[in-house]
């Protein structure tokens, strides 16, 4: 039995994608000559509870050593030192293991087949809170970076694979070799995904501003942009019936697993090759409220939104369609 096969026997999948997040992440095994290999992490003083949190985690299946302070002396630094905690395994077959799969001839490399086999949310949320960070600036959210400088470029563009097929993320990599995402809709739906798994005191990788909910003008005038497949030919009128369906779709929105669904199966993704027209109408101040929240959920534009909106009506039809037609045979049946 391989070394793969062997760990799958003998730790959990969900224990399993920590592992792998952690050593995507700031984790890595101490090889020495002469010595057997050991599991090891250390994070710096401020973030000493999400060492004991991974500890706790992990303790049961990889025998951790309870954590323990350090402070290493160090005149290229302000303080000229750092703090940090730190924990490593017991020799045994499960370090040796992850050694033989991450380390094979002694050197770190990303083991694809092992991290794809074991990548989830909560792969994702342990690497990001070891390695990643949310950059805002005047309020706004720019980027999240995942730190991968230390990867060879092949292997971050595998990595970037195995986020889209997994997790339908689409990262890029950036002039200093780390994974990054620049399209709000996509870090937004980034944040969803690992929101769950984070630790308190990494709160500031998901925290981002809650901009205070506008005033809006009665009856504000606005364009809306659609293809010119949705049938519009009372713009009032046919707009006003297609945002009704704004609270079901905020409703959705809310739903972390049906956000989730929409996102995965390129409900939001936008058809640039078809043709739009233009509608002006005047909206509610609720019309342009739901609308802003639902915004404020997915990035998604007011004309994407009412496209969903349409989306969700056309399906809602479709289905009473259905019904009525199955009454129909049951009623007309000899």
């Amino acid at each position: 039995m391989n070394a793969e096969n062997r760990l799958k026997e003998l730790i959990p999948y969900n224990e399993l994608c920590m592992i792998v997040g952690k050593l995507l992440g700031d984790g890595n095994m101490s090889i020495e000559k002469g010595r057997q290999p050991r599991f090891r992490f250390s994070h710096c003083l401020k973030d000493k509870e999400w060492v004991f949190w991974c500890y706790e985690q992990l303790k049961d299946h990889v025998e951790l050593s309870f954590p323990k302070y350090r402070k290493v002396i160090d005149q290229r630094l302000k303080d000229g030192y750092s703090e940090s905690y730190y924990t490593q395994s017991k020799v045994g077959e499960i370090s040796t293991l992850l050694s033989e799969i991450w380390y094979p001839h002694g050197k770190k490399v990303v083991p694809m087949e092992f991290v794809n086999a074991h990548f989830s949310p909560l792969t994702l949320a342990w690497w990001y809170q070891d390695d990643g960070s949310l950059t805002i600036s005047n309020s706004t959210i720019r980027k999240v970076i995942l730190a991968t400088n230390s990867f060879s470029n092949q292997e971050n563009k595998k990595l970037i694979e195995i986020l889209f097929i997994n997790l339908h993320l689409s990262f890029s990599l950036d002039s200093q070799n780390r994974l990054v995402i620049y399209d709000q809709k996509q870090i937004l739906y980034f944040l969803s995904l690992v929101s769950e798994f984070i630790h308190p005191c990494m709160s500031r990788k998901i925290n981002i501003p809650k901009n205070k909910l506008p005033s809006f003008q009665l009856n504000q005038r606005t364009t809306i942009t659609l293809p010119m497949t949705i049938p519009i030919t009372s713009p009032t009128k046919d707009l006003r019936q297609i945002l009704s369906y704004l609270p079901e779709l905020l409703t959705q929105l809310q739903n972390r697993a049906t956000y989730h669904h929409f996102f995965k199966h390129e409900f939001f993704l936008e058809n640039t090759d078809c043709k739009r027209k233009s509608y002006q109408i005047q909206l509610e101040q609720n019309e342009l409220r739901l609308l802003y929240e639902c915004r404020q959920l997915t990035g998604l534009t007011m004309n994407q939104l009412t496209e969903i909106c349409y989306i969700l009506q056309r399906n809602k039809n479709n289905n009473l369609i259905k019904k009525r037609q199955i009454a129909y045979q049951f009623l007309t049946k000899d």
